[in-house]
């Protein structure tokens, strides 16, 4: 994710991120409204001013989505759930809430800020709309976002997970029920119903002549229904993890190598040995006190000749922040920040001496294992 877009800014602490498919919908629309739309709603308006007018709209457009998604994440905020990030991508805008809410109540005020802050907007700009009907170049642009943003807010409402309509839903099955994962799969088959649905119009406008909205819609509707089943399982894995910690499945049998070691040893003695993808460099065999990991991909970045004359300690990278994580941290942390930074390991320590190891791998194997036993 972080190494597919584009850091933007911060907002309320939350970090503001473009994914690189966003530049495909910005293109698309600065096409529509300044090619096809504007040219033709005001016909004898100034090439300069359409291009001003088509940007601005364009960019409210995408504020629009930014303002949704900041509500719900400013209502996960105050409820003390964090937020890491917001990023905006092809299909609109996306939080990175880190974890699920405890509470049914919690769930459904967060949902419920979206499609709020979208009708909000929506009358903001059916406001400027009514007071500026003389004035084409203001009114035209303030009606389409109006009516963007009441759809948007519409569409959202849709009783079917993962949007907000979806997680209001389930927020109220949950309640119901008392039961987080039966509310969640009921809400998840509504998303996949409605996905579906839409792939199905999306397809009939293709074949009548609406090439381009049935495209979009039916990307839309595969995209809502994968999220739906990507969703409850995600769900189905946390709860099968829950409980359990780093400490249960960390690999603590791991293999030390001293900063002296020179590459061509490292590569026969450990690489061609043990068949692990990296190893601990420590600063001597007696203290052990952690310097970094090696991988046989920092190895190969050597040349060859030079592996006789370079040490471990000369080529090791050193443990980033992001890479460590404590014994009695939850496992589902773990993998949670393993894929949030693009890791495949952390770095359990006690001092600066390593304590072990724990990897993605680690983690489903551990949890097969205790499936098939239990």
């Amino acid at each position: 994710m972080l190494k597919s877009s584009i850091k933007l800014f911060k907002i309320f602490g939350i970090e503001i991120r473009l994914d690189y498919s966003w530049f495909i919908i910005f293109a698309l629309l600065i096409y529509y409204f300044g090619f096809g739309y504007f040219p033709s709603v005001l016909p004898g308006l100034n090439k300069g001013y359409i291009a001003i007018i088509t940007v601005l709209t364009v960019i409210l457009f995408f504020f629009s989505i930014l303002f949704h998604e900041v509500s719900h994440s400013v209502v996960a905020k105050r409820k003390g759930i964090p937020v890491s990030r917001i990023s905006l991508f092809i299909f609109g805008g996306m939080s990175e809430i880190e974890k699920e809410p405890d509470k049914p109540m919690t769930e459904l005020l967060m949902s419920i800020a979206g499609p709020v802050a979208s009708f909000i907007l929506s009358a903001v700009f059916g406001i400027i709309w009514y007071y500026t009907r003389k004035i084409s170049p203001v009114n035209l642009p303030a009606g389409y976002l109006a009516l963007i943003n009441l759809i948007l807010g519409i569409f959202n409402l849709l009783p079917g997970y993962p949007l907000d309509g979806g997680r209001i839903l389930r927020s109220i099955l949950w309640k119901a029920y008392n039961d987080l994962k039966k509310a969640t799969f009921i809400a998840s088959t509504a998303g996949r119903v409605i996905g579906f649905i839409m792939i199905a119009a999306g397809i009939y406008l293709i074949f009548t002549n609406n090439f381009l909205n049935g495209i979009w819609l039916a990307f839309i509707g595969w995209f809502l229904q994968s999220s739906a089943y990507v969703s409850y399982r995600q769900l189905i894995f946390d709860t099968s993890i829950k409980g359990f910690k780093v400490k249960d499945m960390m690999n603590e049998n791991i293999v030390t190598v001293s900063g002296e070691v020179t590459l061509e040893k490292l590569v026969d003695d450990y690489f061609m040995k043990y068949r692990y993808g990296r190893f601990p460099i420590v600063e001597n065999s007696v203290n052990k006190e952690l310097i970094g990991l090696v991988s046989i991909h920092d190895v190969k970045t050597i040349p060859r000749g030079e592996w006789e004359s370079t040490k471990s300690k000369d080529i090791v990278k050193p443990v980033a922040d992001n890479e460590i994580i404590d014994a009695d941290a939850e496992a589902s942390d773990a993998l949670k920040k393993m894929i949030k930074y693009n890791l495949s390991h952390l770095v359990i320590l006690t001092g600066k001496k390593i304590r072990g190891l724990i990897t993605k791998s680690d983690i489903m194997q551990f949890i097969q294992l205790y499936s098939e036993t239990h």
